[in-house]
């Protein structure tokens, strides 16, 4: 009888602590679920702010760029021949420009290193090396 009575009281203090510890993981996963998701939401807006910022970036620059081929035609003293090919060159040269800039803007190596993407993967593999 004692020895029921001892195993009851006793599987009661291990579901209680079991009960708390769940309770308590469960909040962690809730904690960290939260601060995900504000990570998130942060990384959503610098993202917004920066599509809108090289947005105005580009326009300005556009606007330069056509202000500035508007103007040297204009007082440029040249047959419409040589104003062709000069605007042939310099649209090749923007283009060219323009892709180098776009590949080095769109390597996969730096947009992990910015984002934290390779940190967060080193750190992971050396969990797993580890263990």
């Amino acid at each position: 009888m004692l020895k029921y009575l001892l195993r009851g009281i006793l599987s009661g203090i291990a579901v209680k602590l079991l009960d708390n510890y769940r309770r308590l993981s469960v909040q962690l996963f809730k904690i960290e679920a939260a601060k995900s998701y504000l990570h998130g939401v942060r990384m959503a807006r610098l993202s917004a702010i920066g599509l809108m910022s090289m947005g105005l970036v580009i326009a300005l620059i556009c606007i330069g760029a056509v202000l500035f081929h508007v103007g040297l035609f204009v007082l440029l003293p040249w047959s419409v021949e040589t104003k062709a090919i000069l605007a042939i060159g310099l649209g090749l040269a923007y283009m060219v420009i323009g892709g180098v800039a776009l590949r080095a803007a769109m390597n996969e190596r730096r947009w992990m290193e910015k984002s934290g993407a390779a940190e967060m993967l080193a750190d992971a593999t050396r969990q797993v090396h580890a263990d």
